[in-house]
């Protein structure tokens, strides 16, 4: 389910950003993604993504990140390791898969990052998750 289609757009405060590969919905500890069908999200796509973060959230704010996945596309599994490095502003992460196909590249996503990584089969899931992280709490 689309994240504006969802009771949680309703119930959360976020600005929405779109971008030429994507939406976002910009919480105010996590952010929602929605790449659009068909991408391949790679290092130029996450930079664009992080100075979009960084211009709204500013340079010191840590975010959980939630991948809504409505849509097929692809990506490049290297991303993750970036994850790890120390101007990450990412502290966790969840996929959102509403297709086998989609679980299963998450379970090899999951291997690779270096942040917490939940995979959840809704967005209800994802984000009761992301609210109850030690980090925000």
């Amino acid at each position: 389910m689309h994240f504006e289609n969802s009771p949680f757009s309703e119930s959360l405060n976020y600005d929405k950003i779109v971008l030429d590969f994507g939406s976002y919905y910009l919480c105010d500890d996590f952010f929602i993604m929605e790449v659009n069908e068909g991408e391949h999200f790679n290092w130029d796509k996450l930079k664009t993504l992080l100075t979009s973060l960084r211009s709204h959230y500013g340079n010191h704010k840590t975010l959980a990140y939630i991948s809504n996945r409505v849509n097929a596309y692809s990506i490049d599994p290297v991303l993750w390791s970036y994850f790890d490095k120390d101007d990450s502003i990412f502290i966790a992460a969840s996929i959102v898969s509403y297709r086998d196909s989609t679980y299963i590249n998450a379970n090899i996503e999951k291997q690779m990052a270096a942040i917490p990584l939940k995979r959840a089969h809704s967005l209800g899931e994802a984000i009761n998750w992301v609210k109850n992280l030690n980090e925000f709490n």
